[in-house]
């Protein structure tokens, strides 16, 4: 069933977020390391499309475990937490790229955000999670996810974990919690666990985030969801970085 939330909360519709199955398959069609690397930024630190895109290596701080985003949104600075898990891939990706910029591109210093967002649309439609919605006034047609959507999915799954609004905030850099607000409508599952509870259900288990690409595969191959020999070709793509 698709993931698709409509639910409208004072005029505003919830955005959609992608579920633990939907980021495995995403993420095993991602053969590009450029675009892996733009999509782990993404989902395990919340950054905008632009805010990946324009990332220098010299604003990412590995001892302090930090990023700071310069001029994003609204033209303000801000920082956010570096995973301990992610450091080491963007250390051997930082040794095989010789650009300035996280996201590097051939003609210029760093990826347009339209080269990314068709790059990371191309990997949706191969793990069939294109899935169209409604169209704009100008006949532009919507989808349910875009690149986008692994913002919102680290801001659904920091509250799922139990991390304060107020921290999510200074994560995601609104300016007005309010707006940040509407990531607890999407976040339910207590409210989940505790109906479970009550009809005599057991708690299911808590949404894991998996942001080592080798942990993705292992857990696609465990899962028996690709063959030994998809699993072989995938790690050929991942040995750029490792």
């Amino acid at each position: 069933m698709v993931n698709i939330r409509k639910i409208k909360e004072k005029g505003r519709k919830l955005p959609n977020v992608l579920n633990k199955k939907q980021l495995l398959e995403l993420f095993n069609c991602i053969k590009e390391t450029d675009i892996f690397i733009a999509c782990l930024l993404a989902l395990c630190c919340g950054l905008r499309i632009s805010e990946a895109c324009s990332l220098k290596k010299q604003d990412i701080d590995f001892e302090s475990e930090r990023i700071k985003i310069v001029q994003g949104k609204g033209s303000k600075d801000r920082y956010v937490m570096l995973p301990e898990k992610l450091k080491p891939i963007l250390e051997k990706w930082f040794r095989i790229n010789g650009s300035e910029y996280v996201i590097p591109a051939v003609f210029k210093g760093w990826m347009a955000e339209g080269q990314l967002s068709n790059k990371f649309r191309k990997c949706l439609e191969e793990a069939g999670l294109l899935i169209e919605t409604e169209k704009t006034v100008c006949g532009q047609q919507r989808h349910a996810y875009s690149f986008h959507t692994l913002r919102h999915t680290f801001a659904t799954f920091l509250l799922e974990k139990g991390v304060d609004l107020y921290y999510v905030q200074r994560a995601l850099g609104h300016s007005d919690i309010h707006t940040t607000q509407i990531y607890a409508h999407i976040s339910n599952k207590d409210l989940q666990n505790k109906i479970n509870t009550a009809f005599g259900h057991k708690k299911k288990e808590s949404f894991h985030l998996v942001n080592d690409p080798i942990q993705l595969l292992q857990l696609k191959y465990a899962n028996g969801d690709i063959s030994l020999e998809e699993y072989k070709d995938k790690m050929e793509v991942l040995e750029r970085v490792y």
